[in-house]
């Protein structure tokens, strides 16, 4: 069920809080029609800015009426919100793409493609940010998003992945949910204050906090 969109400011959107999912095949990506506004509204936002792109621009380029925009959004923060939620989307799912293409046992692979799923999410190869990173600065709310988008993935992690891992691994830390949040903090700080830091540095500062266990298993172990 599509959600009231238009209640929230941008930065009440950003630092917003969703109940968990419950498993890992619910997508909260809107779809049809309303999913294609959202699309072509990231695609403008990010090409001209979101204070240059109108309703007007938007409805143009998505082939509908500006009538049927407010019809799914209230208002023009409304749409905002509704790419807000997009762009936590896009995070969590990779996350949930990285899961099912794991392989069993392999933890340093697993770990060393969960970072370049990762970074690569905000940053292209070269270290320039993703068009994603000047929308959310322009709006003013790229504080608020991180948390939320921190607190998302952390979600999906401790209460799915984890517990995936405890299945075979002892887990060595405490506060698990807490810990993955200073994890993904901390990356995120590491590649904005150094975007050319190497995948095996951001790999052994993964191990070193969560305490992993490095060592492979095979099929039947556990």
């Amino acid at each position: 069920m599509m959600r009231d969109y238009g209640k929230m400011t941008p930065l009440q959107a950003a630092g917003c809080v969703r109940e968990r999912r419950r498993d890992l095949k619910e997508s909260r990506r809107l779809t049809d029609t309303p999913g294609a506004i959202v699309a072509t509204a990231r695609k403008l936002f990010e090409q001209r800015g979101v204070r240059a792109t109108s309703i007007a621009a938007i409805a143009k380029e998505a082939n509908v009426t500006r009538e049927l925009i407010y019809y799914h959004f209230a208002n023009r923060n409304g749409l905002i919100e509704a790419v807000i939620d997009d762009y936590v989307e896009d995070l969590v799912e990779s996350v949930i793409v990285w899961n099912e293409a794991r392989v069993f046992g392999d933890t340093p692979g697993s770990l060393k493609k969960c970072i370049q799923t990762f970074r690569y999410s905000l940053y292209d190869r070269a270290g320039r940010p993703r068009p994603v990173i000047a929308v959310l600065e322009e709006l003013g709310v790229r504080d608020a998003f991180d948390v939320r988008a921190t607190r998302e993935t952390a979600d999906c992690l401790a209460n799915h992945i984890a517990k995936e891992y405890a299945a075979y691994h002892r887990i060595e830390i405490e506060l698990v949910h807490e810990m993955f949040c200073v994890v993904i903090f901390g990356l995120v700080g590491l590649v904005k204050m150094n975007p050319r830091i190497e995948d095996d540095v951001l790999m052994k500062v993964i191990e070193q906090t969560l305490r992993l266990d490095m060592a492979p298993l095979e099929a039947g172990e556990g």
